[in-house]
């Protein structure tokens, strides 16, 4: 089993954010007097009443150190299944490329940030509180 050096506390507490952020994201689910999708897309980056809470959690990446950056993008990917727990070194590296180009605002643009998170901390076998 990997070990961590993000702690478990620090991650739910970012994914608590994210999902306060997520949870302010309008629906895409249409109007129901059509059978499609017709509303228009909104994502996180495009909705300002999330502009607070993501300078928040904008800060908390930037406040983390370069493992613990690495570590969290390596959680999101191993969550959404671009990799599984086996891989984590494979996640490793591809994070480290990842987070020497890029800032902290590029890990949260996903709504489904938290879920991406959670399911590797279960994967991972730790539990927030």
């Amino acid at each position: 089993m990997p070990e961590l050096r993000i702690s478990a506390q620090k991650v739910c507490d970012f994914i608590e954010a994210a999902r306060e952020v997520a949870g302010l994201v309008p629906s895409t689910a249409g109007d129901r007097t059509t059978t499609g999708d017709d509303s228009p897309l909104t994502t996180i980056v495009d909705n300002p009443a999330t502009d607070a809470r993501r300078a928040q959690m904008r800060e908390f990446i930037a406040g983390l150190n370069v493992d613990e950056q690495t570590d969290l993008l390596a959680l999101i990917f191993v969550g959404r299944g671009d990799y599984d727990v086996t891989q984590w070194a494979d996640a490793v590296r591809e994070a480290e490329d990842r987070i020497a180009s890029r800032d902290p605002d590029y890990m949260i643009g996903d709504a489904a940030l938290p879920e991406y998170l959670g399911d590797a901390l279960n994967a991972l076998d730790i539990a927030c509180d």
